[in-house]
């Protein structure tokens, strides 16, 4: 990849920050792709279909943790390890792992490169992007270092040292990533995530810690970080911890009242492991994917509490998927403020900008718009086999790179399947970085004359 890349820059085919973002995670999937089709990589020693392989592929490079065959049952110690290995270059990014890998070379990091790493990060400027990009490694690392040994005993405990010690590597990449693929299952637990680990809190209070960092964002991290070198805190941050913190405890109280007396969800359980199960449940659809408990049997409030999370995802700069938390924040703010003349908006004696609150506006638009579109397109597919809320709860999953799922999906046809790749694809590159990757930059004439008010009448 980065050869065609250096080949096209010689060549003088320019492609922006944008495009190579995209063409970057596309190779890593194809790659993927092939070598999960390996008979190698299947315990039946059987060529794995192109199209399960792709979606395999692409939802662990999109750490989304949607699949068709269940990873512990259907794929060997090779192929779960090239999952992994896709996931973690999923959750640091392309251009980031690249990078690094310039770095270890001693190669030069271009100005054009410092471009394409700061729109992969999402920084306003390009200045020490190089050196962010060894910090967020060396704490990926770090962090999931300190999860696996958290998850080591209780993964030992269940399957002995040798499948231990991977399982509980794998399990805490994924849940750092917030991918949602564990390798914990057996044939008789097939694609029932942590489930048979609902009641066990010493595997689900590591991965419900590993979820949430993985999800809040390098940038606040350091930040974090920061604070305890007496350095003040970016409002960036501050805003993300506040809404996050909101959504999680305030998702963790809905789920417990609304599944308090479900038998088939929490109901059966202690005090304890009922309030354990509903932090998880509000944690874990921002946006990780595991379950511990069957999602197809909760309450239809909680559904649709799990579709708004989902929806919402994590923050920026992060592992996570979804619109992100700031972009909810802009717009609430947008909608319950008044602009300046100017176009912008004040909120605790700050100014935010007219053009981000656009941004974020298109963000959500086009998310919205993908969902019913992709929703329509299945349900006209699949007929009356799948209803409408299992479908919509499977696509705002793959597009928020969730993993959490109805259980349809293994049971959904080649289209539908190819649908939920792209919308994979799209949820982790950004749909907005896909528009701008088609963009143009050259400015219209048009662009100087002031028209008439449109006067168009709203509401």
């Amino acid at each position: 990849m980065l050869y065609l890349i250096g080949m096209m820059q010689k060549r003088k085919i320019r492609i922006n920050p944008a495009g190579k973002i995209v063409l970057g995670f596309l190779t890593v999937i194809l790659i993927g792709t092939f070598l999960l089709c390996l008979p190698i990589s299947s315990q039946d020693g059987q060529w794995f279909s192109f199209v399960d392989s792709l979606f395999t592929s692409t939802s662990a490079v999109c750490v989304t943790g949607l699949i068709t065959v269940d990873t512990a049952v259907h794929f060997t110690i090779f192929g779960q390890v090239v999952i992994m290995i896709l996931i973690q270059i999923g959750g640091l990014g392309f251009i980031t792992l690249t990078s690094l890998i310039f770095l270890i070379l001693g190669k030069k990091i271009t100005y054009q490169n410092r471009i394409t790493i700061q729109e992969s990060l999402n920084q306003d400027k390009n200045q020490g992007v190089v050196k962010m990009v060894k910090n967020i490694v060396i704490l990926v690392f770090c962090i999931e270092f300190v999860g696996f040994l958290c998850l080591l005993p209780s993964t030992v405990n269940l399957f002995g040292w040798g499948k231990g010690i991977f399982s509980a590597l794998f399990l805490s990449v994924s849940a750092f990533c917030n991918a949602g693929f564990d390798i914990l299952g057996t044939e008789s637990t097939a694609f029932m995530s942590l489930a048979p680990f609902a009641q066990n809190s010493l595997i689900l209070l590591p991965i419900m810690l590993l979820i949430v960092i993985g999800g809040i964002g390098f940038v606040v991290l350091f930040d974090v970080g920061n604070k305890f070198k007496h350095k003040k805190m970016s409002f960036h941050s501050k805003i993300v911890i506040y809404v996050t913190l909101i959504l999680i405890f305030g998702g963790a109280v809905m789920f417990a009242i609304l599944e308090w007396n479900n038998p088939n969800t929490i109901g059966n359980m202690n005090v304890w492991d009922k309030i354990i199960n509903s932090f998880f449940q509000s944690i874990t659809p921002r946006t990780a994917g595991f379950a511990s408990f069957d999602q197809a049997k909760l309450t239809p409030e909680s559904l649709i509490l799990t579709d708004i999370l989902m929806f919402i995802g994590g923050s920026p700069a992060s592992t996570a998927g979804g619109i992100k938390t700031t972009t909810m924040f802009i717009l609430f703010v947008a909608m319950f403020k008044s602009s300046t003349n100017k176009g912008n908006y004040i909120f605790c004696k700050r100014q935010i900008a007219g053009k981000l609150v656009q941004k974020a506006l298109k963000v959500f638009c086009l998310s919205f718009l993908l969902i019913i579109v992709a929703t329509t397109c299945i349900c006209l597919v699949e007929g009356n086999n799948i209803s409408a809320g299992s479908v919509l709860y499977e696509v705002i999953s793959a597009i928020s790179t969730v993993g959490l799922t109805m259980g349809i999906t293994p049971s959904l046809n080649v289209i539908s399947k190819l649908i939920l790749t792209f919308l994979m694809f799209v949820g982790r590159v950004g749909a907005v970085t896909l528009t701008v990757m088609f963009a143009s930059k050259v400015k219209s004439a048009n662009d100087e004359i002031e028209y008439p008010d449109s006067k168009i009448i709203v509401g």
